[in-house]
């Protein structure tokens, strides 16, 4: 959906055909969030009119209305909260879709030990998705401290004896955009290059590599900015082109999800 798209009319209330409360609605609605209903922190005008369209006199939907977002970095019920918030009206969670929910249908890797990139209540989300085995980029920066070197005032100023007791990561979930993003390049590249053991190396990088899900494919989105802002397609286009530099191979994934892809939908 782009905005000023939507099929809403522009009269009032009685002029947007929807179904009577006594017959079964036969259509429904995928709602993008950021620049199509609101602009930042700001409600778009134009949304609130459809929305006054589309809702009753008791704050209930006339007909079904799912949003969906390649927002990752909150909570699927905070996210609710915050769009009833600026609505005026209740969204519920199960009306949410974040760009990682998807990632609940991948039930073959939930029990898997698996490195998690992004920001925000991280390992939280991962196991609501139903992923029980899960280690932050900080975790497995503070268990190696000598992987992260591009920051000097971070870098260990003493050699740490190597582990030997940190158990092979098997996977790597993708969530969201990170906010240090050469800490989770080199250290996601360490995970794919060492086949999960960033502690020692491989004479050859193993192919096909471990398994990847990413979710949010935006390379730009629009805040509050004249311009458009990176979004996480543009961490992961870095990623891949790492990736296809230093082994001369393609980064592989095994599910990518968030709007538009059909997963999402």
């Amino acid at each position: 959906c782009h905005q000023g798209s939507l099929p809403f009319g522009s009269g009032s209330s009685n002029s947007l055909l929807l179904p009577s409360q006594q017959s079964q609605p036969t259509f429904g609605f995928l709602l993008d969030i950021d620049g199509v209903l609101v602009r930042g922190h700001k409600v778009i005008p134009a949304a609130l009119e459809a929305f006054r369209k589309l809702v009753d006199a008791q704050g209930q939907f006339r007909v079904p209305v799912v949003f969906v977002t390649n927002s990752g970095n909150i909570l699927q019920h905070v996210k609710a909260q915050e769009l009833s918030s600026l609505f005026g009206f209740k969204v519920d969670p199960d009306q949410v879709i974040l760009c990682h929910s998807p990632m609940e249908l991948f039930s073959q890797f939930h029990g898997k030990r698996m490195l998690v990139s992004g920001q925000g209540p991280l390992v939280e989300n991962a196991r609501l998705l139903g992923f029980r085995h899960v280690v932050t980029v900080e975790e497995l920066r503070t268990a190696f401290p000598v992987l992260d070197m591009v920051d000097l005032e971070r870098r260990p100023k003493t050699t740490a004896p190597v582990r030997n007791d940190f158990p092979a990561i098997e996977g790597v979930l993708l969530l969201g955009e990170p906010v240090r993003w050469e800490t989770n390049l080199q250290l996601i590249m360490d995970v794919l290059l060492s086949n999960g053991n960033p502690g020692t190396g491989l004479a050859t990088a193993p192919y096909p590599h471990l398994p990847v899900l990413a979710s949010n494919l935006d390379l730009l989105w629009m805040a509050e900015a004249k311009m458009p802002r990176f979004g996480h397609g543009t961490f992961l286009l870095c990623l891949e082109a790492i990736y296809r530099k230093v082994t001369g191979k393609e980064l592989r994934y095994e599910g990518l999800m968030g709007k538009p892809s059909l997963l999402t939908y």
